[in-house]
C-alpha cells in the first residue's frame, strides 16, 4: 500500500529519521536538566528537584545572604532570626531562632526546599522534615572555599548557575590577590577574642582561623579541642600575642580597657587592640573576603610598628 506514490516503510523510514535525532535531543536535555538539579551537600546527602526551587525556608543568616547573591532572596518564604543582609531579607517571615525551629511550622509553609546549617540547626528537626518529604539541603563548611561551594549547590538547586559563576571566579580571584602579598611575610601572633566573659576564641575549625592563616598570622589556639575553647587572661598574658582581634557585635565598647592594665602582652603594649565586623569573619558568605581583607591589612600594620 501506497500514500501519494510512498509506501507505508518509507513513510515510517523517513519519519524515524527525521524525528529520532531530535526525540534523542530532547531526552538528553531532560537528562541533562534532571542532573542539573541534584548536587551532594556538605553531610554527604544528595539533594534533588524536579523543578528549581521556588518556595524556600533557610534556617541561617548567611545562607539567606547567600540565595540574595543569587538574585533569588524573593523565592524565600521564611527565614530564622538575625537574617538581617542585604536590607531586603529584614521583610521576609520569621520561624524563629536557627536553634528553636519547629518542623509543623515549616511543614504548614509548603517549601520545596529547606536550606539548613547543619551544625546550627536541630538534627531531629531536619530528620523529621525528610522523612515527611521534605528536601533538605545541609551547609556545615566554615571557609572560604566553603562559600564557592554553597553558592554553586544552590546555584544548581534555583537554576541560576550562570549568575553564580562570574560571582565565584571574582571571589576566588579577590581571595587569592588579597592573600598573596602576605604568603611570604613574618608570621604574626594572634588572639581573637569570640567572647569576652567568659573569655572564649575559636580553633582552626572556624573561619576565622583560615583568614588569619592566609594573610600570614598564626592562631594561638587553632590546635585547641574545642571548637570555641575557653582560655583566661592569665593564659594570654603568657601567650602575649602581637595582636588582639575581636569582634565589634556582642563587644563592650570599652573591651580595650580591660587590656590596658597588662602592658606585659606585646598587642596591648603596642596598642595593636583592634575590632572586627563579626559578619565579615564569621558569616561565610561573599562578603568574607572584606573581612580578609581587613585582617590582612591589620597583621600588617603590626608587622610594620
Amino acid at each position: 500500500m501506497s500514500v501519494l506514490g510512498y509506501s507505508y516503510i518509507s513513510i515510517l523510514y523517513e519519519l524515524t529519521t527525521v524525528f529520532y535525532p531530535f526525540a534523542a535531543l530532547v531526552l538528553i536535555l531532560v537528562s541533562l536538566t534532571a542532573q542539573a538539579l541534584s548536587v551532594e551537600d556538605d553531610a554527604g546527602r544528595q539533594v534533588s528537584l524536579e523543578q528549581p526551587a521556588r518556595r524556600i525556608v533557610t534556617l541561617a543568616p548567611h545562607l539567606t545572604e547567600q540565595l540574595f547573591s543569587l538574585g533569588v532572596g524573593r523565592r524565600i518564604i521564611a527565614t530564622v532570626e538575625y537574617s538581617d543582609y542585604p536590607k531586603e531579607a529584614l521583610s521576609i517571615p520569621r520561624i524563629g531562632g536557627a536553634e528553636e525551629i519547629s518542623a509543623e511550622v515549616i511543614l504548614a509553609l509548603q517549601p520545596d526546599l529547606v536550606v539548613a546549617w547543619d551544625s546550627g540547626s536541630p538534627i531531629e528537626v531536619l530528620a523529621l522534615l525528610e522523612s515527611l518529604g521534605v528536601v533538605v539541603y545541609r551547609a556545615s563548611s566554615q571557609s572560604l572555599l566553603g562559600v564557592s561551594k554553597t553558592l554553586s549547590d544552590l546555584a544548581v538547586l534555583t537554576q541560576q548557575s550562570e549568575v553564580a559563576a562570574p560571582l565565584i571566579a571574582a571571589f576566588n580571584a579577590d581571595v587569592e590577590k588579597a592573600t598573596s602579598l602576605y604568603r611570604n611575610k613574618r608570621t604574626v601572633s594572634v588572639f581573637y577574642q569570640l567572647w569576652y566573659e567568659p573569655l572564649m576564641t575559636a580553633n582552626k575549625q572556624q573561619m576565622i582561623n583560615e583568614m588569619i592563616t592566609l594573610c600570614g598570622g598564626r592562631n594561638l589556639f587553632a590546635n585547641q579541642t574545642e571548637v570555641v575553647p575557653q582560655t583566661s587572661v592569665e593564659s594570654i598574658v603568657v601567650l602575649s600575642p602581637e595582636v588582639i582581634l575581636v569582634p565589634e557585635q556582642g563587644t563592650p565598647i570599652n573591651w580595650q580597657e580591660r587590656w590596658k592594665v597588662w602592658p606585659e602582652i606585646s598587642a596591648v603594649r603596642h596598642q595593636h587592640l583592634y575590632t572586627l565586623n563579626a559578619d565579615l569573619v564569621n558569616r561565610p558568605t561573599l562578603r568574607s573576603v572584606q573581612g580578609l581583607r581587613q585582617i590582612c591589612y591589620l597583621l600588617d600594620k603590626v608587622r610594620s610598628h
